[in-house]
């Protein structure tokens, strides 16, 4: 039963350190869309088009289509718009997730077979939970991924909406001022999400529609309503200039908030840690040698 309790520790520490580990840096990911998208267009002027590698687990695809329901299909495909992996299908993420639903018993089972040694009764509780695990286990990774990259946009768009202002003032038109934008700003998921935008307009889709599908996809109050702001601008005829140095005001200031809400946060998460790890070497190292002596009758 001991080797049961250290196993199942290990195995909740190093998910839970899975889970959280960072992705792929943005400056990484930003150079490879780039030369993707710059191959892409390459492709599409010469006439070929380009060739498309199988991905692993093709084969598993059409049971993975077989299993997901429409609202599991729906709500996985927000979440990958979401997490920015919009060229990634849902199939081919849920065969990520079948994956792991039997990889995680299959390996338990091995481990047991060649270590632990564990009974059939063991087995039999363990299998289902971590057939359960492996099911939740890509969605809390795809949903912490979620997370960083809308901290990060929040972080990157009170920049981005200055800039935008600027170019504007300086009489460039709005889809002018995006490409300059999306060229001067730094690394960032916002500027991958702009370039996506910007390449939606140049195929032919109207603006409106792609600053749309934008706030769709990020999901966020702040651009949701730059969003808003810049569409009824357009309806209504009157300056970007002025809405936008609105809009960045705003955003800063829900940054500042947040950075409050953070800051007024921080002792409440300090103190566990404290009491846990701090604590109880300062109580040893005190009362220690004075328990000592005690035990030894001096």
């Amino acid at each position: 039963m001991t080797w049961l309790i250290f196993g199942l520790f290990f195995m909740a520490i190093v998910m839970l350190v899975l889970s959280f580990a960072r992705s792929q840096s943005s400056e990484d990911a930003s150079a490879r869309l780039s030369y993707l998208k710059e191959r892409q267009h390459k492709h599409a002027e010469s006439g070929d088009k380009p060739t498309e590698k199988p991905s692993r687990g093709q084969a598993l695809i059409p049971l993975a289509s077989k299993l997901l329901s429409p609202r599991f299909s729906t709500l996985l495909r927000e979440k990958l718009d979401h997490a920015g992996k919009s060229n990634v299908k849902v199939e081919q993420y849920a065969v990520y997730v079948l994956l792991c639903m039997v990889g995680f018993p299959l390996g338990f089972y091995l481990l047991n077979v060649a270590l632990l040694q564990y009974s059939n009764d063991v087995l039999l509780y363990m299998i289902p939970a971590l057939i359960g695990l492996g099911y939740f286990y890509p969605l809390i990774r795809l949903n912490s991924e979620v997370e960083r990259r809308k901290q990060a946009i929040f972080r990157a768009f009170p920049d981005f909406v200055d800039l935008l202002t600027v170019c504007l003032e300086a009489g460039m038109g709005l889809d002018s001022a995006l490409t300059l934008v999306s060229k001067k700003a730094q690394p960032s998921p916002l500027r991958d999400e702009l370039d996506y935008t910007i390449q939606q307009i140049r195929v032919g889709q109207s603006r409106s529609e792609a600053l749309k599908d934008l706030a769709r996809r990020l999901d966020m109050r702040e651009v949701t309503s730059f969003v808003v702001a810049v569409v009824q601008a357009e309806q209504i005829g009157t300056s970007l200039s002025n809405i936008l140095r609105i809009q960045s005001e705003i955003s800063r200031d829900a940054r500042w908030q947040k950075a409050q809400e953070l800051a007024q946060k921080a002792p409440i998460k300090m103190l566990f840690p404290m009491i846990l790890l701090i604590f109880p070497n300062i109580f040893l190292i005190i009362f220690g040698p004075l328990l000592l002596e005690y035990m030894s009758g001096r």
